[in-house]
């Protein structure tokens, strides 16, 4: 049995991504969504989809790592309630195909994957060294990329509590 890490960049244009230990990505797609109206905002992630890319590969992870969301100054009440939303969406998904999952902050994942700076290009650019056989040269391929060093880090935390089973 393969032991798999997932990372999740939650949001409607997230991404999910499983890798191994050796770093051999099994799993690296946008987050699926479905059309739900005319208002502000008019996609929603789709839970059966996200279901369906995860069910293959459920038995073989390990953990997941989903980063947290939040509002910040300026962002719109629909766009805060659609990234909650979806949240939830993850969430539930990931409870009832009884995937563990540790939550973790932009802050704090970065650090650990030694970004020192945090913003998207940074993360595409790290994902691409890491990941040379994957093209991740557009621009908005940075959830895509973020999404592939959030596995990174949840095989990390596994295998350094696997280590030292005494830390916290």
């Amino acid at each position: 049995m393969i032991r798999l890490y997932l990372g999740i960049d939650p949001g409607l244009t997230g991404a999910v991504a499983a890798v191994d230990a050796q770093g051999h990505v099994h799993l690296l797609e946008e987050l699926p969504t479905i059309l739900r109206g005319t208002g502000r905002v008019k996609r929603e992630l789709d839970p059966a989809g996200l279901a369906h890319l995860l069910r293959p590969i459920t038995d073989d992870i390990a953990v997941a790592l989903v980063e947290t969301v939040g509002s910040r100054p300026g962002q719109g009440v629909a766009s805060v309630f659609s990234l909650g939303q979806s949240s939830g969406v993850i969430a539930g998904v990931l409870a009832t195909l009884g995937i563990p999952v540790i939550t973790t902050t932009p802050a704090k994942w970065k650090k650990q994957i030694g970004l020192i700076v945090t913003d998207k290009e940074a993360s595409r650019a790290l994902a691409t060294r890491m990941f040379p056989g994957i093209d991740l040269h557009r621009k908005s391929d940075h959830n895509l990329a973020e999404s592939l060093l959030l596995a990174t880090v949840a095989g990390q935390a596994v295998n350094a509590l696997a280590a030292d089973p005494g830390s916290p």
